[in-house]
C-alpha cells in the first residue's frame, strides 16, 4: 500500500510495485461498520511496541476519519502513462484477493493509461513457499519496465 500511495504522487517514478498490498480505504471501512472488528483492530494496534508514541484508538479513528486517502483504489488515475504490478496471494490472510487484491487489478486494468500486471501466486502474506515465483515475477516485470 506504501509503495502505491507514494507511487501515485511522485511522476517520476515509472515503475511501482504492489506486492500483497493493502487497502486501508477498505479496512476503515469494515472497521467502521462492525464494532468487533474494531475493538480488534484497536487491540492489535495497542500490541505494536515498535510504532512508539501512538496506540489502537488514534489508529483506529485516523483510518476511519482519512478513509478516502487511504484508499488504494483511488491512487489509480495517477498512473497514466506509468506500469504498476499488482501481486497477490492465494492464501494470503491479511490482504485476501476477493476483498482487497482482486478489486485493487480490476481498477488498475480498468484505468486508462495505465500498464497494468497482476500476478495471483500460491503464498500466505510473506508469499512464504513461492518466493522464488515472487522474484521471477517482479524481474520479469521490472525488465520490460526500464
Amino acid at each position: 500500500m506504501a509503495a502505491l500511495a507514494a507511487g501515485a504522487k511522485d511522476e517520476t517514478i515509472a515503475c511501482t510495485a504492489g506486492l500483497a498490498p493493502a487497502n486501508f480505504g477498505v479496512v476503515a471501512n469494515v472497521l467502521a461498520a462492525d464494532p468487533d472488528r474494531k475493538a480488534g483492530f484497536i487491540a492489535y494496534g495497542d500490541s505494536l511496541q515498535m510504532l512508539a508514541g501512538t496506540n489502537g484508538t488514534t489508529m483506529v479513528s485516523e483510518l476511519i476519519d482519512n478513509r478516502e486517502a487511504f484508499d488504494a483504489l483511488t491512487y489509480a488515475p495517477n498512473y497514466a502513462g506509468r506500469s504498476v504490478l499488482i501481486v497477490g496471494a492465494d492464501k494470503d490472510e491479511a490482504v485476501p484477493l476477493d476483498a482487497i487484491i482482486k478489486p485493487l487489478i480490476a481498477a488498475y486494468e480498468a484505468e486508462p493509461g495505465v500498464d497494468a500486471t497482476s500476478a495471483i501466486l500460491s503464498g500466505d502474506h510473506s508469499f512464504s513457499w513461492s518466493r522464488d515465483a515472487l522474484i521471477d515475477t517482479v524481474l520479469n516485470w521490472a525488465e520490460g519496465c526500464r
